[in-house]
Parts: C-alpha cells; structure tokens; sequence
C-alpha cells in the first residue's frame, strides 16, 4: 500500500484536533486495562486510570455518531451496509483469531484460557468474553441498527423521538433501573454487562446525532477560542466541584460524564491546526492517530499474550503499558501495508 496515498486521502477530510483528542483517548484505555490498585501505587498512574477519567469511550461514541449523522440521514443501503461491513468485521475476526490463539497457548503454556465452540458462541453473541473490550462494537452496531430503524419508520418525527428516547434512558440510570435490572440481573454473565452499557451508550450516541444534525460545532467555529476557554472551564468546574452528582452504574452512566466529553470534543475540534504550515509535523500527526481503532481492537488480549514474556506488563508498569501500545501500532501497521486495499483493513484502523 501507498503510504503516501493514505496520508492524502487523509489530509482532505482530517481534524488534527480530534485525532488527537482520539489518540489520548486509546491511550487512556490501554492504560486503564493496564493498571489497577493491584499493579501500582503511583498516584499519577492511579488518577489517570481513575473513574474520574472515563471520558475516553464516551468521547469515541460521540464522535461517531457526530460523523455518522448524515449517513445515517441518507438510508442509502451502500453507505449502511459499508458502515456495517467496517464494524462487522473487526468484531466476527478479531474474536475468532484470539481463541484460535487462545487454543495454541493452552497447548503451550498448559493455561486455562476460553477455547471451547461455546466460549466464541458467547462472545459472538455478545461482544463480551474471554475478548471482554468488543461490547463497544456490539453496543455500535447495536445503537447504529436502532437508529436506522427509527429514521427509516418515523421519517419526519425520528429527531424528536430521539430525544424522547434520551430522556428515557437517563431516567432509566438515574432511577437505578438499568443497573439492578438490567445489569445485576444477568451479572456475571456476558448480555448483563452488554446490555447494561447499551443504557449508558444510548444517550451519548443520541448526543453526537443531534450535534451532528445542527451542525453545532460548525457554528461554533466562528468563535473558536471563546468556544475553548469556556469548554475546558465547564469541564474542571464539573470535575472539581462535583455539581452534578455521580450514580450508580457500570463506567459511563450520567448526564456529567456526557456533558464533559462534549466539552472535550467541543475544545479538541475547534483547535486551529488548519493554521499551522508545517506538512511536516502535520504529516507526523496523521501517522501516529491513523491506528486508534486497531489499537483498540487488539490491545486487551495482546497485553495478555505479551505478558508471558515481559514481567513491565504482567506488573502493571509504564514500561509495560508502552510495550503493549507500540506492539499494537506495529501490528496495525503491517496490517494496513498488507491489507490496505482491501475490507480487511478495518482490522486495523
């Protein structure tokens, strides 16, 4: 594959701001699958991978539906049925791979890892097994397919049962419904963490919908530094003075936790990058971000696999944690120099 093609490709469509708003976010939830209370007691490692830092994964919902508004909008069954085929196939073949890996290591290492035809069924079935992280593509095509239904039925009405729907779904946090029984309910098994975090998705995918809709951060971009300054300041006061309580959930329940990735994105996308004239260094920034979802995709159980070898990992380090990021952005990047040209690259990127 051309790597020079893929970096102009890029460039016509591409916000540095989020891209790196995305690449700390991956970041933080390869370390917060790296570390725990149990690994390390380095303060800063502890609040970075606290729950107070959750943000990473709402932001990724967001910013997806964001962009997905006017696709979705089109009911176009080719623009549907791509966006479906990039989210179905990481989701069927990363799965599969891990628990023929898992049967090998078994072999090796006499380890007790899920290989049996029921464990994949599991996971197949709900994104959530022995590769617990692909409840986010679940709850992706999930939430997408319910959108789609919504439009397509309700034609001029979808924008408000939406927000009906939003309301619905924080009523249903907020009251405890979706953690007692929805979650507790089928806890420990694989639909009850699933299906509980659908409730907690929901709400976001319905926020990036609408500010995708409205075009809201189009309209902000004629105030850009304004628009920054008073977005990080909601952000901090929200954070420090804890003006909107926390409920009990899964990791990503509440209105705060919404509202604070907003103003994350709002910041990120508004940073005038489009200014800056060295192609060099904005080059660079296109190559170090072009791996977030393959990152993601692979991290969990290439942190496992590699732990065997490397004791930074198997302890929880900052070794460790950029051990398995840059092993995951190399595997990515030879997939993308293989599978480039093909559907496969959806592996990857």
């Amino acid at each position: 594959m051309n790597f020079q093609n893929i970096i102009q490709k890029k460039e016509k469509k591409f916000n540095y701001g989020l891209a790196i708003l995305k690449s700390i976010c991956e970041f933080l939830v390869v370390a917060y699958h790296n570390f725990n209370i149990n690994s390390t007691q380095n303060k800063i490692i502890l609040n970075i991978t606290s729950r107070k830092r959750l943000f990473h994964v709402p932001c990724f919902f967001i910013m997806s539906f964001y962009f997905m508004c006017r696709n979705l909008l089109s009911l176009k069954p080719k623009i549907i049925f791509n966006r479906l085929i990039r989210l179905f196939i990481p989701y069927i073949i990363w799965p599969i791979i891990f628990w023929k890996l898992n049967r090998f290591w078994n072999k090796k290492y006499n380890s007790k890892l899920p290989d049996s035809y029921n464990e994949l069924k599991l996971q197949l079935l709900w994104g959530h097994n022995f590769t617990p992280i692909f409840w986010f593509l679940w709850n992706l095509i999930a939430v997408t397919l319910l959108f789609i239904a919504i439009i397509a039925i309700l034609r001029k009405y979808y924008l408000f049962f939406l927000q009906i729907l939003l309301i619905f779904f924080y009523i249903a946090q907020y009251s405890g419904f979706h953690y007692k029984k929805i979650f507790k309910k089928y806890s420990p098994s694989c639909q009850g963490r699933t299906l509980g975090y659908f409730f907690e998705i929901v709400p976001l995918c319905i926020t990036g919908f609408t500010l995708g809709y409205f075009k809201i951060i189009d309209i902000l971009k004629r105030r850009r530094l304004k628009v920054i300054i008073i977005s990080l300041m909601i952000y901090n006061v929200i954070e420090d003075y804890n003006i909107i309580p926390n409920i009990k959930g899964l990791l990503y329940q509440g209105i705060k936790i919404n509202i604070q990735s907003v103003c994350l994105i709002f910041a990120f996308y508004l940073i005038p990058f489009d200014n800056i004239k060295n192609k060099y260094l904005l080059k660079f920034l296109i190559i170090i971000t072009n791996y977030t979802a393959g990152i993601y995709y692979l991290h969990y159980s290439i942190r496992f696999y590699l732990g065997y070898y490397f004791d930074n990992i198997k302890n929880g380090t900052f070794c460790g944690l950029f051990i398995t990021y840059f092993f995951c952005y190399i595997i990515c990047f030879i997939g993308m120099l293989i599978f480039g040209k093909t559907s496969f690259k959806f592996l990857f990127c």
